[in-house]
């Protein structure tokens, strides 16, 4: 499908300083209903529920998602693995027409093992790829997504795309690492195994207790603090240009005063559209058994019609809202204007000492 060639207004293609929430014009669009991973923490646990929920998404909807808000300058293609979407390609060239300055995905990286493959989403317009790596050998990696061969296959892939930088030095490469009690002390292994490969920036995404997260949290979560302890040893060692390309997300401000400001601490934002029939709020209700003025406290309802469903916008922020929460300390704290609060099921199960409020200079 071809579009008529857009303009947006061009950003900034690093990641936000400290503190910044301009990361609120990204739109994810979710296309996999099907991975070839099984990950231990996967937030999406039921696949089958995925399938309904997506199956009958058509490339017309996708259009219109991309369409919909013009102040959207960045498009991720996500959700399950997308480079198992056969209409991919075709979705990179539409978000490039579009005129998206940042066209990306974020993926397992497996399918990247084969060249011309990778090639082929490259011309097609993708210059953004985060791909997921949990670990600096198969032992771990594998054992995380258990899936043998899942970290090897990952590895040739970013070999491939690092040769592919020549022809599309645009192209921008981050690795996501999901933080957990396996892998939380391996940092500097895994960064030192990455070096080879240039990659632009490693994002250290703290285990979210969601989904499988909430099944296995006793085996895989740990104290926020104890994370943070292993992130300032890696990061206190690290040369200036190491340091400008590693970052920790999802952890709450006030563990991590002790970690240089650079590899910590912006509030991520972005985006997505989901049918109706499938947004459900903590409560468990649907839209249609909660309250009208209750609905518009939490999304966007209906603000797209598809061509099988009608959309609602659901943005990050809200779905934070959902499942984390702050008590009234946290009122005193200098970064309560930008902290989303913690998991009600962390806090159920490792209460509030750790957290302290900060006096930030310049507070009152």
């Amino acid at each position: 499908m071809k579009t008529t060639s857009m303009v947006r207004a061009d950003t900034r293609g690093d990641m936000p300083t400290p503190g910044e929430s301009r990361v609120g014009n990204r739109l994810h669009i979710c296309l996999g209903f099907s991975c070839n991973n099984n990950c231990l923490f996967c937030m999406e646990e039921d696949r089958e529920a995925r399938f309904q929920r997506l199956s009958n998404q058509t490339a017309e909807d996708v259009r219109r998602m991309m369409t919909a808000d013009p102040d959207a300058r960045e498009v991720m293609f996500t959700s399950g693995e997308p480079t198992l979407h056969p209409q991919l390609p075709e979705y990179l060239e539409m978000a490039r027409d579009l005129g998206f300055p940042t066209v990306g995905m974020i993926t397992n990286g497996r399918r990247l093992s084969n060249r011309a493959y990778a090639r082929k989403l490259l011309e097609s317009g993708l210059n953004h790829i985060l791909i997921s790596i949990h670990g600096p050998d198969a032992h771990v990696h594998d054992g995380l997504t258990r899936t043998k061969g899942s970290f090897n296959q990952a590895l040739v892939g970013l070999a491939n795309l690092l040769l592919l930088k020549r022809e599309y030095p645009a192209l921008k490469v981050h690795t996501s690492y999901v933080v957990n009690k396996r892998n939380y002390r391996l940092f500097r292994e895994f960064f030192d195994v990455m070096l080879p490969f240039r990659v632009d920036q490693h994002v250290f995404n703290v285990m979210m207790p969601e989904g499988r997260g909430r099944e296995f949290f006793d085996n895989l979560v740990i104290p926020y603090s104890m994370v943070a302890a292993e992130f300032k040893k890696f990061t206190d060692a690290l040369p200036p240009e190491g340091l400008n390309r590693v970052f920790i997300l999802d952890i709450p401000y006030c563990t991590t005063v002790g970690i240089k400001d650079s590899a910590r601490g912006y509030v991520e934002r972005y985006f997505h559209y989901e049918p109706d029939s499938t947004v459900l709020f903590q409560d468990g209700r649907t839209p249609d058994q909660r309250r009208p003025e209750a609905d518009a406290e939490v999304y966007s309802r209906k603000v797209m019609s598809g061509d099988k469903h009608e959309y609602s916008k659901v943005t990050k922020t809200v779905h934070d809202q959902m499942v984390r929460i702050k008590r009234p300390e946290c009122e005193q704290c200098g970064y309560n204007h930008i902290c989303r609060g913690v998991f009600t099921s962390y806090i159920d199960r490792f209460g509030w000492d750790e957290f302290v409020p900060v006096q930030r200079k310049g507070d009152k």
